[in-house]
């Protein structure tokens, strides 16, 4: 069965019919309708399950397996699929999948639901490798496993409270910052970011044209503090809106630093930190504090006080010294209550005594329940140029008091389950993920986040990030993140996980994909494979790890110290710490090749190897196809985009458009033959033209960036089906660095534009031309401004073989760049403005307005008639003939019109004018977002 070569549904046309709907499904599981478990513990790129299974799926069916019934088998028609088992009985049960960068486990969470009959997943980390334990295996205990888990998080969370009443009394935690002693004034001065609290609205709706800095409407909860000054006494006074207007919500404008409720003005104070400018200013002597970069003032101080954390725990220094230091974590105000109900309260003397003297307390510990270990040194972890060079710097005294008394507590329960070693283990791994989720959201590096879950946890960014404003909570305390809370989440998701359960066969594997070794090859592979510079997966999962392996043994001190040599990645920082070009370009691709090598052997003959990619970097797709298709000789099917990440900037209002999705590859093995560049071009030209013009006339795509990257599919089969592609300039990365950047995505626009030819009878072949009309056809318009790109898109959607770049663009006014060059702006007429005054502010108009028509290219002349054709219809025909005089560009210019006037969607400010250009009089049927 398995050594099969037919194709498979995911190969078919009419699959590609139901990406959108899977793409509209994973986009919500993406955002508020998250699969319940997701919530027991954080990690990065988690893929939406209803992609893992309709990807999975799909790709073990026949071509002809009926639409209908696929739908029906992985629940498509429902509102959030992941909610709902698939429909399956045996279809999958004589089949292996392999998931070899498992991750958080999405893939085999579905393979598994979906019946296969063998799951084999492996991962490089033990943190993970853990984590995939608790999702794919433990819930096969059942019932039993989640009465007990109740019984001992009930028994975990008594035990823990009489030191909780000790450590933080009846408050539910405080918000902290930095104090840095002024170098002018001697003033210890807090450090404050911004100064809000809470500014919770009363819905989700934004009223239109609202920026992120203004927000009006109803407030269930405006909050903010407010420093008073006086002599050398400074408190921190809490302005509680909701209690002084006596109003359970607030109607109001909100802007950065005001409120304006009923026409009363309320300031909300600037912040006085700014480390990025290396800025920072005095609250009581208004001095700006010396210095930039890694020499500024405030950042050595900070680093003084972790040297001095060290000595003092150390015993080489007393209390009092450390008390001295120039910079100190200090306490800016209190809350009691529950989730977002919160009463903030001034911060007293007992407040500040009990916070130093956890430090007394933290001497007598049991230093083997404290993560001494290192952080990376590297800068990708940016918190040691701050000086937090060792885990426990990242929490306070109390909190490390707290969590290593939990640990103890932790291996105390360990003991008293009842069942055999592997219950055990799953019982105790279950608590020590709420342990680990409390652990990330009660450190130094959260931060106050106002506007929705009051505490921004420390995983939030990709690397680990110094923040100011922290917030640190009880374990007890009923809001998010606390060790209470988090157990609540844990039994949720295994309830969730348990529904989960089928016969499946699960192996779980914590290897190196190069190490990896199995009794029999696979019939699939899915996975989502290392993308370039993503996340740095050792060195930020060891906020995690440094506390597991005290109570779950693992024999490495660090997973970086351990594993980032073995890790596929890019982070040419590494190579300080490693040496070798560990952390390199070269070295992940060589690395990417190995493994997909290692795919190569382990997949049967007629098998699928499907990857999950969302960089789209240049690099990235130059490294990908350098593994799979140059070293491994895999050949690819065909491609599709879909949501993994949970929001792509492609929807985003008026910002920056980049093709940041996840794109996912259908491989096959194996890639033969030869033949020379120009004919493959050709042959590619042809076959994906008619193909597209065929589809487009059937109304069966609609152009966009999901229609690009399927473009590119199919662009992709017809070159990697031949294992040699004669006339590429170089050698291995070389040769595909040739083949990617001057023919793969210059074929893919070539192949675009022709389709759309071939349906509309003209032809465009300027080069600024087809840029102008690749970025308006597949980006849909904003709501107000024009279009905007990052540089990567710009090759991307590049026709000319490297040719054309943003400095020839800049020059022909066909773009303008934005953002220290990082956001590329299309001269178009702006879509929120009245047409004729949008065209009126465009240069080339201005120009020939004023009797220059020294146009440079066909959008200019485009533009300009646009213009004639609203202002002075009557006209038209005279100043299209005058021009036929001046200028070489009049046929294109009207052949962009005829494109824009069938294709370009109702809403873009450019269709109506294009319509009169053309002659078309009245709506036609239209491909796109119709």
């Amino acid at each position: 069965m398995s050594q099969n070569t037919e194709r498979r549904l995911i190969e078919s046309d009419t699959f590609g019919n139901l990406v959108p709907e899977i793409d509209k499904k994973a986009a919500k599981e993406k955002g508020p309708g998250r699969p319940v478990y997701w919530n027991m513990i954080f990690w990065w790129t988690r893929k939406p399950l209803i992609s893992a299974r309709a990807f999975a799926a799909a790709a073990l069916l026949p071509e002809n397996y009926p639409l209908e019934e696929f739908k029906r088998m992985i629940r498509l028609s429902e509102n959030l699929p992941h909610k709902y088992q698939p429909v399956v009985n045996s279809e999958f049960k004589n089949f292996t999948i392999l998931d070899p960068f498992a991750g958080f486990g999405s893939i085999p969470l579905e393979a598994k639901r979906l019946k296969v009959g063998k799951v084999i997943v492996s991962e490089l980390l033990p943190t993970a490798y853990v984590f995939l334990k608790a999702i794919l295996e433990y819930p096969k205990y059942g019932i039993k496993l989640l009465d007990d888990l109740k019984k001992y998080g009930k028994e975990l969370i008594k035990s823990i409270e009489d030191d909780v009443k000790e450590l933080y009394g009846d408050s539910s935690g405080v918000v902290g910052t930095w104090e840095v002693k002024c170098p002018h004034c001697g003033n210890y001065t807090p450090l404050v970011n911004q100064w809000w609290l809470l500014a919770l609205k009363g819905s989700e709706e934004e009223e239109e044209g609202e920026s992120e800095e203004v927000k009006s409407g109803n407030f269930k909860r405006l909050v903010f503090m407010k420093p008073e000054v006086s002599g050398k006494q400074l408190r921190i006074e809490v302005i509680d809106l909701n209690k002084e207007l006596n109003k359970k919500t607030i109607s109001a404008k909100k802007t950065k630093d005001k409120i304006i409720v009923n026409g009363k003005e309320y300031r909300v104070p600037e912040g006085n930190v700014n480390a990025k400018k290396s800025y920072a200013k005095c609250l009581f002597c208004n001095t700006t504090f010396p210095g930039k970069g890694d020499k500024w003032y405030v950042r050595e101080a900070i680093k003084e006080w972790n040297d001095m954390y060290e000595k003092y725990l150390n015993g080489e220094i007393s209390l009092e010294e450390l008390q001295n230091a120039k910079a100190r974590p200090t306490l800016l105000v209190k809350f009691k209550g529950e989730g977002k109900d919160l009463e903030f309260e001034e911060i007293n003397k007992d407040d500040i005594e009990k916070f130093w003297n956890s430090l007394r307390k933290l001497r007598e510990i049991d230093i083997e329940n404290i993560p001494v270990e290192n952080i990376a040194p590297y800068g990708t972890m940016r918190v040691t140029t701050w000086g937090m060079d060792r885990f426990y710097k990242l929490f306070n005294a109390r909190q490390l008091i707290m969590f290593s008394k939990i640990i103890a507590k932790l291996n105390e329960v360990r003991g008293k389950i009842e069942g055999d070693e592997e219950y055990k283990e799953a019982i105790i791994t279950y608590l020590i993920i709420a342990f680990l989720n409390h652990i990330r959201h009660n450190c130094f590096l959260t931060s106050v986040e106002s506007n929705r879950t009051f505490i921004r946890d420390a995983l939030r960014f990709r690397r680990f990030a110094f923040t100011w404003n922290w917030v640190e909570i009880s374990p007890l305390t009923n809001i998010i993140g606390s060790l209470s809370r988090s157990i609540d989440h844990v039994i949720e998701g295994l309830e969730y996980l348990m529904q989960t359960n089928t016969d499946s066969k699960i192996e779980i594997i914590n290897s190196d994909i190069n190490e990896l070794t199995l009794s029999n090859k696979v019939d699939l592979i899915v996975t989502d494979p290392p993308y370039a510079d993503d996340v740095p997966y050792p060195e930020a999962s060891d906020f995690y790890y440094v506390w597991l392996k005290r109570i779950i043994p693992f024999p490495y001190k660090t997973q970086w110290e351990e594993f980032v040599p073995r890790d596929i990645g890019v982070d040419g920082e590494r190579s300080k710490a490693f040496g070798d070009g560990v952390g390199s370009y070269e070295y992940f691709r060589n690395k990417l090749a190995q493994a997909f090598n290692r795919l190569a052997e382990i997949l049967k003959d007629g098998g699928l190897l499907i990857t999950f990619y969302n960089h789209t970097s240049p690099d990235a797709w130059v490294s990908l196809l350098y593994a799979g298709w140059y070293v491994s000789k895999f050949r690819i099917t065909t491609t599709y985009a879909v949501t993994t990440e949970y929001e792509t900037r492609v929807t985003a209002l008026n910002t920056t458009i980049s093709l940041d999705k996840s794109i996912v590859i259908v491989w096959r093995k194996r890639a033969e033959g030869s033949k020379l560049i120009q004919e493959v071009r050709k042959e590619s030209i042809s076959k994906v033209s008619d193909w597209l013009s065929n589809m487009l006339n059937k109304q069966q795509l609609k152009l966009s960036i999901d229609a690009y990257i399927e473009v590119l599919g199919k662009v992709l089969s017809v070159f990697t089906q031949y294992e040699k592609i004669l006339g590429l300039r170089g050698e291995g990365i070389n040769a595909v660095e040739d083949l990617v950047t001057n023919y793969v995505f210059p074929t893919t626009a070539q192949a675009i534009i022709e389709g759309l030819s071939k349906g509309i009878g003209v032809r465009i072949s300027d080069p600024y031309t087809v840029y102008y009309v690749l970025v308006k056809l597949l980006i849909p318009p904003p709501k107000k401004g024009v279009r905007k790109l990052d540089n990567n898109s710009l090759v991307f959607l590049n026709i000319s073989s490297g040719s054309l770049d943003v400095e020839d663009l800049q020059s022909k006014e066909v773009v303008r760049v934005e953002d220290n060059k990082n956001t590329i702006a299309l001269v178009e007429p702006e879509q929120d403005k009245d047409i004729i005054t949008a065209l009126e502010q465009l240069p080339e108009v201005k120009m020939a307005l004023q009797g220059n028509y020294n146009f440079s290219n066909p959008v200019q002349v485009f533009h300009y008639l646009e213009y004639v054709s609203l202002k002075y219809s009557d006209k038209l025909k005279d100043e299209i003939e005058k021009l036929r005089e001046r200028t070489r560009f009049v046929d294109e210019a009207l052949a962009i019109a005829k494109v824009f006037a069938r294709v370009l969607p109702d809403n873009d400010i450019e269709k109506e004018p294009s319509k009169r250009l053309s002659g078309d009089k009245v709506g036609i049927e239209r491909w796109l977002n119709g």
